[in-house]
């Protein structure tokens, strides 16, 4: 399989660039977008911090996809093969954890770097900031499609007609995950750790949780709260303590997470169950929870063990030295859906027809359809979101299995 690496310019190429500007007047452009054979495609997933292990597996599965259609000829763009260029290369722009830094990096994608759309957002942190920007610059008659693979907050697309996503949406299967959780255990009892700066945690417990609790008749007898920056978690642990409860949900990103549950372990909090939520779907889950996770059950978009992923799971371990997760797995998908929209999308893909393309890649993106690599058929719902089935996993030997 090749693979295409992007470089950027050397400085003595640069200066060359510009003698060649000033001695024919040519714009800065002359050589791209059609007349170079790519398309662009902004790349803005979070490579540190907190949401660094999200956004390296949205954007690996993502870089994977792109590799393999560009091996296999490209895209096809005004009766020409193209390749998708991911920009900036070869792994585009590190978003962090702050939203004002990817609302910039976003407006640098689209000022500065020119590109058709933008995969990525890998938190709803970040993902709130950026879509309610789309909403924005929408109103004043421009605006860039931004696609994430992992911003799950309810809802959140609605806030622009360019805000779009293929996560798995958690709040789709919870309350049947609840509701089998409750059976299987016979819990009269629940308590809910929340990390609440992030809004996804936040809603999901308030409005799907909480609810499917309470017309269970199950009893919440504990609600501990931290946020993001925590590292010590001895508090909410002895409040789970003294709660007892028969289930604890486990409502926050990994690193929060697993440190709570090894303190709940450490103090000998022994519930029937832990219902974790779909940010532990990582490998850092298998790899740092240890003991502490085992046994654990969440809501997943995919069977890890699927013989369709066995391609997919095989380039992404010789790669990056990782077992697929739910992340790589929707980034990859979401490579297929972008390039499937731009071939229908007719765009003339030169800078003169940027923000025209912009808006056509936009309609033909939220009409899209594909087999996903799951074998799942997956489009796009009038809010620009994929629906999706899922399933039910557990940890068994350090591995995401079939909750039997």
């Amino acid at each position: 399989m090749k693979f295409f690496k992007h470089t950027r310019p050397s400085l003595a190429a640069s200066f060359l660039k510009l003698a060649c500007v000033a001695a024919f007047g040519l714009g800065s452009q002359a050589q791209a977008f059609q007349d170079e054979g790519t398309v662009r495609v902004g790349v803005l997933e979070a490579q540190t911090g907190t949401y660094a292990p999200f956004g390296f597996a949205n954007m690996w599965g993502t870089l994977i996809a792109f590799d393999e259609i560009n091996a296999a000829g490209g895209v096809t763009v005004g009766g020409r093969k193209v390749r998708i260029a991911v920009t900036p290369g070869p792994v585009g722009y590190d978003a962090g954890t702050d939203p004002a830094q990817s609302v910039a990096l976003l407006k640098r994608l689209m000022a500065d770097d020119q590109v058709l759309m933008v995969k990525g957002i890998s938190n709803s942190i970040a993902g709130t900031a950026v879509y309610n920007y789309l909403g924005e610059m929408e109103k004043q008659g421009s605006s860039i499609v931004v696609h994430s693979s992992s911003v799950g907050t309810p809802g959140l697309t609605k806030v622009s007609k360019y805000a779009f996503r293929n996560a798995f949406i958690e709040s789709d299967v919870i309350v049947n995950l609840t509701n089998e959780a409750i059976k299987r255990t016979g819990a009269k009892t629940a308590a809910l750790f929340v990390v609440k700066d992030n809004p996804y945690y936040v809603a999901i417990t308030d409005r799907f949780i909480m609810p499917a609790l309470k017309a269970a008749g199950v009893q919440v007898v504990a609600t501990t709260e931290a946020v993001t920056a925590d590292r010590d978690f001895s508090r909410q642990a002895n409040d789970m303590r003294a709660a007892r409860p028969d289930i604890i949900y486990v409502m926050g990103p990994p690193l929060s997470a697993l440190s709570f549950l090894k303190e709940t372990k450490r103090r000998q909090v022994t519930p029937k169950m832990y219902v974790g939520n779909m940010s532990l779907m990582t490998t850092e889950t298998l790899q740092s929870g240890a003991d502490a996770v085992e046994g654990m059950i969440m809501a997943s978009g995919y069977d890890p063990k699927s013989p369709k992923m066995a391609g997919f799971a095989a380039e992404y371990k010789k790669r990056y030295g990782q077992d697929i997760n739910m992340f790589s797995v929707t980034g990859y998908e979401a490579g297929f859906l972008i390039a499937k929209a731009i071939e229908q999308s007719g765009i003339a893909n030169t800078p003169a027809a940027l923000l025209a393309d912009r808006v056509k890649f936009r309609d033909a993106l939220a009409n899209v359809s594909i087999v996903s690599p799951t074998g799942e058929t997956v489009k796009l719902n009038a809010d620009r979101e994929t629906p999706k089935g899922g399933v039910f996993l557990t940890i068994k030997g350090g591995q995401f299995t079939l909750w039997q």
